[in-house]
């Protein structure tokens, strides 16, 4: 029946109802019978005044209305039976009278309950109970009231009784009806009355039939129906729901379909009977008159219900859109302010406490621009001004920088519309959203994607970038654009040695380094790996670029401390000068080529480029694509020197001399491609392939007597940690004795290279390979 369960209360005065009517079919008709029909209405009444005392409801005279009814319908039910069972025919009599009265009296009930109800929701008003109520007394009128007044025998009282009687029960059911609805049919109490008010006009109605037609009399089904039918309504009193009955639930949609079923069929009902009732030649002129206004009355009442659930809809949806909006404003982060034309505020959302620490109500009065940063208030004062001038329904949109309570700026996104003279909102609205992370967040990304991550230094693309604008603004009879290509020596050692860690702390010293010799108008970056360059923007030209790489080389040369190590780093500078109309790419390519030359004329120097490198630097990258696949093409080749004893003459060993027989520049030594070698990546697998065929070599010169194989190798390979297990496996792949192998390396490398080395070495010289250094004397032992 509802959704919510009733009191234990009410389904226990259900339960009695159900055992009286039971009672009532079994007992013969008699006066002690009719007791029963007595006794239920005056249970009833004091259930309503039990449930007034308990519950309380507010107001209380709708309900001592009802509980008089009761009280009224036990004295006409008992004036009924006296009189039945003393004369045998109680109609018209004393009883029909207190019947009237017991209707007046619940109809007045029902409708203060109804007129109190919360129309929140659209919920039934006036209009469609007067619907309902036509429609059922329509109905009612034509079972019972038109044969009344078809009997000539009633006086003019009886007559008016008859036609009031049967019309307030209809009044009474379309009260009791809107209560339901009103709930929904979720509150018991609205549920209960509406079955008691429902069985007992029906029980009335029928009463009147069966008394109009003789035939009424006690016992049977119509006498019985008042039992359960003031009961239920006493039960309704008993149930905490009968205390917001009047109220309803203010939940569901404005226009259900069950409400626009039963009042789509209470309308349609008298134009039905009045075209009905032509067509089956049934009921007098004076009823087809009244079917006729009722018809009219009804559509009159629906088309003005229309309007009225029209204006209902709008200002609903216009009521929850500024609900859904002031939760919006009152929940949101964004700071929302409603000013009038000159800033002045009026309103200002929860979201200033919020984002900003003020308290709203302290800005009341005030100025948004008071809000605004020192440097952002006069553009912010600029578009409040636009926005006012631009008209209403314009807006403008602008960032500005907004001060925290604690002095803190926060980046805003600003949108002021204006609304001036505005229905809903007369004002200027400004709407600020704090977007300080993301432009944080912003400026990170930028930086990252134009700065070495590990430096802080340019990266390669903004370099070129600032070279670009370098060579495009550069006047005439200026000072040329410099590049400073650096390139640190023998960096590897140092993570190879110490470890990439201690590698990148190294890399940010030297960076620092680097951006300390650096002009304010020059761009320092780091270009990958241990290259760097420096752009020179300020006034100088090469005479400066000299001082700056003389600078950087010096300060280059102080140890720096790491990790309880003083550490020594040196680089090779290469200088370009810009020449007119050069590219980018054109004198990056020439500073590098004078640090390689830097390179090749012993490391740690600086070099100024001039056109001749520029055929070496042509000459080097060809090489370098011609080193790719040197190997796969079998254009190596092995050279061995003897070593001859000078005591006897005779040949003891030889020394193996590695050459690239190249197809189309001849033979090159190894200072022609192996600096080549080393900087392109290439060296590691042309040092192996040098082990591997020098030892398979010498192991057949052992058949004929045992001969000493000198090999020289180079600091990368010794560095590499593969090998000394190289040289081992060639050693036991081509049976030779590492006895009769000798490493040669020179004295500085011995020198640089001596943590990283000193492990590969000392492994080696356990199995009885011969260390030696080769051109002793000629580099830091050299007198």
């Amino acid at each position: 029946m509802t959704n919510s369960s009733m009191s234990a209360r009410s389904r226990a005065l259900v339960g009695l109802a159900a055992v009286l009517t039971v009672v009532y079919f079994v007992v013969p008709s008699s006066a002690a019978a009719e007791a029963i029909r007595v006794l239920a209405p005056v249970v009833a009444a004091g259930a309503i005044l039990v449930g007034i005392a308990t519950l309380h409801p507010s107001p209380r005279r709708p309900w001592v209305l009802i509980a008089s009814a009761m009280v009224l319908l036990a004295g006409a039910t008992l004036v009924w039976a006296v009189l039945f069972f003393r004369s045998g025919d109680p109609f018209p009599s004393a009883s029909d009278a207190l019947h009237l009265s017991a209707a007046l009296s619940l109809v007045g009930g029902l409708s203060i309950l109804s007129r109190e109800a919360s129309t929140d929701t659209d919920g039934p008003g006036g209009i469609e109970v007067a619907i309902v109520a036509i429609a059922i007394g329509l109905g009612v009128w034509l079972a019972v009231v038109e044969p009344y007044l078809a009997d000539g025998d009633l006086d003019v009282a009886d007559r008016i009784w008859a036609l009031l009687a049967p019309l307030l029960g209809a009044l009474a059911i379309a009260l009791a009806s809107r209560l339901a609805v009103q709930s929904q049919f979720r509150s018991p109490a609205s549920t209960l009355m509406l079955i008691g008010v429902t069985l007992l006009v029906l029980a009335n109605v029928l009463r009147a039939v069966g008394e109009l037609g003789g035939t009424h009399g006690p016992g049977g089904l119509v006498a019985s129906m008042t039992i359960p039918a003031s009961l239920c309504i006493g039960a309704a009193a008993l149930d905490p729901t009968m205390t917001s009955m009047n109220r309803g639930l203010g939940v569901g949609r404005v226009f259900g379909l069950g409400r626009v079923v039963w009042l789509s069929v209470a309308a349609l009902t008298p134009l039905t009977v009045l075209l009905t009732l032509p067509l089956a030649g049934l009921g007098s002129a004076t009823t087809r008159t009244l079917a006729a206004i009722c018809s009219i009355v009804v559509v009159a009442l629906a088309l003005t219900r229309m309007w009225r659930l029209v204006a209902t809809v709008q200002r609903l949806t216009e009521r929850r859109g500024q609900d859904r909006l002031a939760a919006m404003v009152e929940h949101s982060s964004d700071v929302v302010l409603l000013m009038d034309a000159d800033g002045v505020v009026r309103y200002a959302s929860p979201g200033l406490a919020s984002t900003l620490g003020h308290r709203s109500s302290d800005w009341t009065g005030r100025s948004m621009i008071d809000l605004v940063s020192s440097d952002d208030r006069d553009a912010a004062a600029t578009e409040l001004r636009k926005a006012v001038q631009l008209g209403r329904g314009e807006m403008v949109k602008f960032e500005a920088s907004l001060v925290r309570v604690d002095g803190e700026r926060r980046r805003m996104e600003a949108t002021i519309a204006n609304l001036l003279g505005g229905d809903a909102v007369d004002g200027v609205i400004a709407t600020f959203r704090d977007v300080t992370e993301q432009r944080n967040l912003e400026r990170q990304l930028s930086h990252r994607a134009f700065h070495d991550e590990l430096t802080g230094l340019a990266n390669r693309a903004l370099f070129l970038d600032r070279m670009d604008h370098a060579l495009r603004v550069v006047r005439p009879g200026s000072d040329p654009v410099v590049v400073l290509f650096i390139d640190l020596d023998d960096f590897k050692s140092v993570n190879d040695a110490r470890g990439h860690g201690v590698g990148d702390q190294m890399l940010r010293a030297i960076a620092g380094r680097i951006r300390s010799v650096a002009g304010s108008g020059d761009t320092p970056a780091r270009l990958g790996g241990d290259e760097f360059a420096l752009l020179l923007e300020d006034r100088g030209g090469v005479d400066r670029a000299i001082d700056v790489a003389e600078q950087l080389l010096a300060n280059l040369g102080e140890p720096v401390s790491l990790e309880g190590h003083d550490l020594t780093v040196r680089a090779s500078v290469g200088v370009a000068v810009a020449a007119p109309g050069m590219s980018t790419a054109s004198l990056l390519r020439d500073a590098d080529a004078a640090m390689y030359e830097a390179k090749r004329a012993g490391k740690s120097q600086i070099k100024i480029f001039d056109p001749a490198m520029r055929l070496t630097a042509t000459r080097h990258l060809e090489l370098r694509t011609d080193l790719t696949n040197v190997i796969e093409l079998d254009q190596l080749r092995l050279a061995y020197q003897p070593i001859v004893d000078l005591r006897t003459h005779r040949v003891v060993g030889a020394e193996a001399l590695l050459r690239w027989e190249h197809p189309t520049r001849g033979v090159l030594s190894p200072t022609e491609f192996v600096p080549i070698a080393e900087r392109a990546g290439h060296i590691l697998p042309i040092g192996n392939w040098v082990i591997e065929q020098s030892i398979r070599s010498a192991a057949r010169w052992q058949v004929r007597a045992p001969q000493q194989l000198s090999v020289n190798v180079l600091a990368a390979q010794v560095r590499s940690p593969e090998f000394a297990e190289c040289v081992r496996t060639s050693l036991q792949t081509h049976g030779l004795d590492p006895r009769r192998l000798t490493l040669e390396m020179t004295e500085t490398m011995l020198v640089e290279e001596i943590e990283s080395a000193v492990g590969h070495l000392a492994e080696l010289r356990e199995i009885g390979v011969l260390i030696a250094v080769d051109d002793f004397g000629t580099g830091d032992s050299s007198l």
